[in-house]
């Protein structure tokens, strides 16, 4: 058995090794130790949508005799996850009711954020940002959820003066878009859970075509991470039936501030000539 310090660094040891449904428990393992910490072996599964068998199986090819073991070992971390506790146990102290949704939503939202920039690694966020200047072009590429945070980080881009271009469908189209990709432009793919099977197609083609590649997920195990040059890895936790995307919201923005600060005269002239072309094209509204 694993000692107790050592689960989260076991379970990724062992990742590639693990089938495709203990996979997808590990993940969850991973992403909600606070969870796992206190709920019962058939909760966990209905949540990470898996069987209580592949839950036995999952916690035996840790090394455990079974689901309590490895749960008294992740509680016996309880002073490193007190924080992850605490937020577990607002929410169930919260409810789920109406009249506490607003402030639910506010304090998961602000914990996402917190918890996604604590996790950037500042060279990545400096060499990612160099990446950006360099590039040629930038192509963005997401699906499903993620296509919200794609067509912010392409206008958050273009504003600042490069040719940026999102891609939000797969198949074909995205098959032209890749075609046209170069060693000498940079690849932004946007991924959360579920991974959709075309983002994961064009990390590899990015990296099979030497190009440049970001990628921002939820996940330092998400099929995507492994592809890229640079993963960010952003906090996705709801209330609703959908996951957040605040966290790779905050993600954009901090590349984007830290391009704005690498070159402050290019972007600064980039913005008042889209503002002068909004004003000459009345675009604006005005009274």
């Amino acid at each position: 058995m694993p000692p107790p310090s050592n689960i989260r660094e076991h379970i990724l040891a062992l990742f590639e090794t693990l089938p495709l449904k203990q996979r997808r428990l590990a993940r969850f393992f991973l992403d909600h130790e606070d969870v796992v910490a206190f709920a019962s072996a058939s909760e966990v599964a209905e949540r990470a949508d898996a069987s209580a068998a592949t839950v036995v199986r999952f916690c035996r090819a840790l090394g455990f005799e079974g689901y309590t073991d490895l749960q008294a070992a992740i509680r016996a971390q309880f002073p490193q996850y007190r924080t992850a506790v605490q937020k577990l146990s607002d929410r169930m102290a919260n409810g789920s009711r109406i009249e506490n949704l607003a402030t639910q939503i506010a304090q998961i939202n602000s914990q996402n954020i917190e918890q996604t920039m604590s996790q950037v690694n500042h060279a990545d966020l400096t060499a990612a940002a160099a990446a950006i200047i360099r590039a040629e072009q930038i192509r963005i590429f997401a699906g499903g959820l993620s296509a919200a945070a794609a067509v912010m980080a392409e206008h958050a881009f273009t504003v600042l003066g490069f040719s940026a271009r999102v891609c939000l469908n797969g198949g074909a189209a995205q098959a032209l878009e890749v075609s046209q990709l170069s060693k000498r432009d940079l690849v932004i793919v946007i991924s959360i859970w579920r991974y959709l099977r075309d983002t994961v197609l064009v990390a590899q083609a990015a990296r099979e075509l030497g190009a440049a590649c970001i990628v921002l997920t939820d996940s330092t195990i998400a099929p995507t991470a492994g592809l890229a040059d640079y993963t960010f890895v952003a906090s996705t936790d709801g209330v609703a039936h959908s996951r957040s995307l605040v966290g790779i919201f905050s993600l954009i923005d901090l590349l984007s501030a830290a391009i704005a600060i690498k070159r402050p005269q290019e972007s600064l002239a980039a913005l008042k000539r889209i503002d002068m072309l909004y004003r000459q094209n009345g675009t604006l509204w005005s009274e």
